[in-house]
């Protein structure tokens, strides 16, 4: 049994063991799995541990996210302004908006940035996925994270290793 808790669980929790219960539902319906579970507490442990573990390991790669409010501040422009940029925004789990720091150089957009998203579009590659490739060290640019070869003015080899990209991943 769960220990009782001395104080109450912040929004958040709730919202998340709400959602946990709906997917719970969705994949148990009948409750079968969930009644072959020895120790709840064990299981709850184990997947908060994941989760948490998960999101850490994201914030750690791709460094600091701003949501609008932050992003308007570094570029200096408007919430509509933020829209109309071609920003490498990525939508969280809760539905939240966010923009990873890295792409932003100067209070500006790095250069060179905008054509790497045209190429490397939604439909081509989830925008987490093309996160997690402009903030890796890439073989084929020395060793070099593709975001930092585009904010040292190299849009070049950049371009050339995402339109390789892009074409592998439409084949």
């Amino acid at each position: 049994m769960p220990q009782a808790h001395a104080q109450p669980h912040p929004g958040v929790h709730d919202e998340l063991i709400a959602a946990f219960a709906d997917e719970l539902a969705l994949r148990d319906p009948d409750g079968r799995a969930a009644q072959a579970i020895v120790d709840p507490a064990v299981v709850a442990a184990q997947a908060v541990a994941r989760v948490l573990l998960a999101s850490q390991a994201w914030s750690e790669h791709l460094g600091p996210l701003y949501d609008a409010r932050g992003v308007m501040q570094v570029l200096g422009v408007t919430k509509q302004a933020v829209s109309k940029r071609h920003l490498l925004a990525l939508t969280t789990g809760s539905g939240r908006v966010v923009y990873p720091a890295f792409q932003f150089t100067g209070g500006g957009i790095v250069p060179g940035l905008p054509v790497v998203l045209a190429l490397l579009t939604p439909d081509v590659v989830s925008p987490w996925t093309l996160a997690a490739w402009l903030a890796s060290p890439a073989d084929e640019l020395d060793g070099d994270r593709p975001i930092d070869v585009l904010a040292a003015g190299e849009t070049a080899p950049v371009l050339a290793l995402a339109a390789d990209w892009a074409g592998a991943l439409a084949a």
